[in-house]
């Protein structure tokens, strides 16, 4: 069994690695609350508010968004998700800006039934972008791909109500509509994290994300952004669960 000792080095060292080969770009800190619960069998809503920034002393940017979606997982292996975030933005020059997007999304779980979860995620995002100043709303479909791990560290059942876990994955964002006048045409992300489940109701990660945007296909000097993201989730007990302690 992994320890929580063991693999923090491992984490530790995969990061300086990432950093030690990121050239350009901005340092960011993102930061989630999120609350759900599950209702009517296998169905999950959650909102999601969460803020972006670029620390102090790099380009300003900063962004407040709420992300309101519900999950069906009617299979082990299968989820599908439906959303509508909605996200405002601020960038230097006093350039705003307000986007919407309608969220269709599927999830297969190689290993429902192993420790080591691995995941593909699929979504496609249809998105409405109106920029201050006047201008005409932008609409941009975009399709975005993540391969996904999940380790619990100190449990070999990832539904233990208390454990420690390693997150790991790789996302690549396909803008669909190249005659949209996108900041990027491609983008990619990379992250690497730690979790820590303190209950059934109560979740928290700390999360390295290193992003890196091209301005076309071909462009040999992409910028690379470092992210720090904090999450907390907070998850309602289902009456089903409340009976069944009840029981017990």
């Amino acid at each position: 069994m992994y320890s929580l000792r063991s693999i923090l080095p491992i984490l530790v060292s995969v990061l300086a690695t990432i950093v030690a080969h990121s050239q350009s770009g901005t340092n960011q800190l993102w930061v989630d609350g999120t609350v759900g619960s599950a209702f009517a069998a296998y169905y999950k809503g959650e909102m999601e508010l969460g803020y972006r920034a670029v620390v102090p002393g790099d380009t300003k940017w900063e962004s407040l968004r709420v992300i309101p979606r519900v999950e069906a997982a009617p299979t082990a292996h299968w989820t599908f998700l439906l959303g509508t975030p909605a996200i405002y933005s601020e960038q230097e020059n006093a350039l705003k800006s307000f986007e919407v997007r309608a969220l269709l999304g599927a999830k297969y779980n190689f290993t429902p039934f192993k420790r080591v979860q691995s995941r593909l995620n699929l979504r496609y995002e249809y998105r409405r972008i109106q920029q201050s100043g006047g201008s005409e709303a932008q609409l941009s479909p975009r399709l975005r791909l993540r391969a996904e791990f999940l380790v619990p560290l100190d449990t070999r059942n990832y539904r233990s109500d208390s454990m420690w876990y390693a997150l790991a994955d790789a996302e690549a964002f396909v803008t669909l509509d190249k005659l949209v006048d996108e900041p990027f045409a491609s983008r990619a992300r990379f992250r690497v994290g730690l979790g820590r489940k303190f209950s059934y109701n109560w979740w928290a990660e700390m999360i390295y994300n290193l992003q890196e945007s091209r301005n076309s296909l071909t462009d040999d000097d992409p910028a690379i952004d470092n992210i720090i993201r904090l999450r907390v989730k907070y998850y309602v007990t289902p009456r089903s669960r409340s009976k069944k302690a009840e029981k017990r």
